[in-house]
């Protein structure tokens, strides 16, 4: 790819057009979330989508940065067939086949005497893991089981987030299943939890409704894994349960993130008043 200064004279309308055309809502904020763009700042329920890709875009070229918008739609999650010919002129690539190891799951080694790099090494680590790592609990077995969980992570890829799964995680001898499980949920941004069958996932909710993490929990109509968790909604907000057909998955994937998205953007931005380090001009990241 050329240089930066190639991206300073982007076609803005067919910009904002190939968003519309490429990208669903969902997408947009994901897009957004990567840029660690502010989405109160661009995005309004009450105006067309087109519009909102037009603010979207304004905010990029306000903050400069149009070169790191096309990185990231030449990545795996946000490629679209048509953007190399849609921008002959920017001399895009479509992404190279996925690694085994990517920024979510590489090893990063440190030497003992650069601690103040391991820890922005981690702190980055971490953060990334925040903004895009998706935890899928469910019924992982038989096979058939785990092939309904794998359509929940396309589901999730599309939008823009890292699916995991802990059956297909790599065992670590010092810790147990819980420990496991807790630890992935942790690192996520949130849960996706299928709760139609009666598994693991009962413990696994559970402790995510212990721990605070936000959640969204799937269930087709008609089905349940356990009513002793079946009111857990109406204490903990935290938690969102969605009913879903058979042919509605998508559906519900996508009011799930939506409602998710606001939870977290609503949580955030209560931390960052009751925290008096976070509002009161201290700026612990330099």
């Amino acid at each position: 790819m050329d240089s930066v200064s190639n991206f300073t004279s982007v076609d803005e309308d067919k910009l904002i057009n190939y968003l519309k055309i490429s990208y669903s809502e969902n997408e947009l904020n994901s897009l957004c979330r990567n840029l660690d763009l502010e989405k109160e700042d661009i995005f309004s329920k009450y105006v067309p989508f087109r519009q909102n890709c037009e603010n979207f875009v304004d905010e990029v070229k306000r903050h400069g940065y149009f070169h790191r918008l096309f990185l990231l739609l030449q990545s795996e999650p946000f490629y679209r067939e048509r953007l190399i010919s849609t921008f002959p002129e920017l001399n895009l690539s479509s992404p190279k086949k996925k690694e085994k190891l990517d920024s979510l799951t590489k090893t990063v080694h440190f030497t003992n005497n650069d601690k103040q790099h391991e820890n922005l090494d981690h702190e980055e680590w971490i953060r990334n893991c925040k903004d895009n790592m998706v935890l899928i609990l469910g019924k992982d077995s038989p096979e058939e089981y785990m092939q309904e969980l794998e359509k929940i992570g396309e589901n999730v890829k599309e939008i823009g987030y890292s699916p995991i799964f802990i059956k297909k995680q790599e065992e670590i001898d010092s810790i147990s299943n819980e420990d496991k499980m807790l630890a992935y949920a942790s690192l996520s941004r949130f849960i996706i939890i299928e709760k139609s069958y009666a598994a693991g996932q009962i413990d696994e909710a559970k402790i995510c409704a212990i721990n605070r993490f936000p959640a969204i929990w799937l269930q087709k109509s008609g089905m349940g894994d356990t009513w002793m968790q079946g009111d857990y909604e109406a204490d903990f907000k935290f938690i969102k349960v969605i009913q879903y057909e058979e042919g509605s998955l998508n559906e519900a994937i996508q009011e799930g993130i939506k409602w998710v998205e606001d939870f977290i953007e609503t949580k955030k931005q209560y931390l960052n008043n009751i925290y008096p380090w976070r509002n009161k001009g201290i700026d612990i990241n330099p």
